[in-house]
């Protein structure tokens, strides 16, 4: 052992004399190579999957009848403004809008009587949804004190007379079901345009709207058996259009007849 260390110590200093650095030895420690991992198996694997999603989406959008379609967006339609009296007045504020950007009712924003309303407005769509035909000649919407549902006198009346037609009985009977169903009263407002009575039985369109206003209340009350004090009818003549009557597709607008639905405390006409 002296032997090997005195031999150490001669090496040092022999390097030491001629200037040379002590050699440093380090130990390396060898790593196998890592592989790439998973991970990109699992972004792949995500990216498929919403592909497959996204198809299969176009594929059900495209199964479906082109009439389920429109009805559907029936029930989604947003209300408009109304005037208490059915006018065109639109400054009035909207008591709420039914949006089409979002799936779920708007409810959570709305106090219990905005909610009573949007639900009475769902279930007059109801038959639109069911009558597709009838789509075109239905209104909906909404002020502060109730609800409008607007029908074109052509589904209810023939030209000039106050008999309600026998397909006249489904609307009707919508208008009863719903009545049953809200605690809500209805008034019946009769509307004709400037030319309507020309070659009608009525002396002129005041009684004619109310005659026909007079015709559907009538079957309300034999029909479903609502309390009088619930209803009220009253003939406008042309004194709300809604459109000017300058053109034939402008007066068969004005010529309806509308329910408006209001809460029992409010007195309107």
């Amino acid at each position: 052992m002296a032997d090997k260390k005195s031999g150490a110590d001669s090496v040092k200093s022999g390097m030491e004399s001629e200037g040379l650095k002590r050699p440093i030895f380090k130990k390396v420690k060898k790593v196998a190579a890592g592989s790439h991992g998973g991970s990109w198996k699992v972004a792949y694997a995500d990216f498929v999957t919403a592909m497959m999603a996204f198809f299969l989406l176009m594929w059900l959008i495209n199964s479906v009848p082109t009439e389920k379609k429109k009805q559907v967006a029936i029930y989604f339609n947003p209300a408009s403004d109304i005037s208490k009296k059915g006018g065109a007045d639109t400054n009035e504020k909207k008591v709420f809008e039914l949006s089409t950007s979002n799936k779920q009712a708007p409810t959570a924003s709305l106090s219990q009587g905005q909610r009573l309303q949007y639900g009475l407005i769902m279930q007059l769509k109801e038959l639109a949804v069911q009558s597709p035909e009838l789509q075109r000649n239905l209104g909906f919407s909404s002020d502060n004190d109730g609800v409008l549902f607007r029908v074109d006198d052509s589904v209810l009346f023939s030209p000039g007379k106050a008999d309600l037609k026998p397909e006249a009985s489904k609307v009707l009977d919508h208008v009863v079901k719903v009545l049953k169903n809200f605690n809500y009263d209805v008034v019946v407002r009769g509307h004709t345009d400037n030319t309507e009575n020309a070659n009608s039985l009525y002396p002129s369109n005041w009684e004619l709207s109310a005659a026909r206003a007079a015709a559907a209340l009538r079957y309300i009350l034999q029909a479903g058996g609502i309390s009088p004090s619930r209803l009220r009818a009253t003939g406008y003549a042309d004194t709300q259009p809604l459109v000017p009557n300058d053109t034939p597709e402008n007066r068969a607008r004005n010529r309806r007849i509308e329910f408006y639905y209001h809460r029992p405390e409010v007195n309107s006409w």
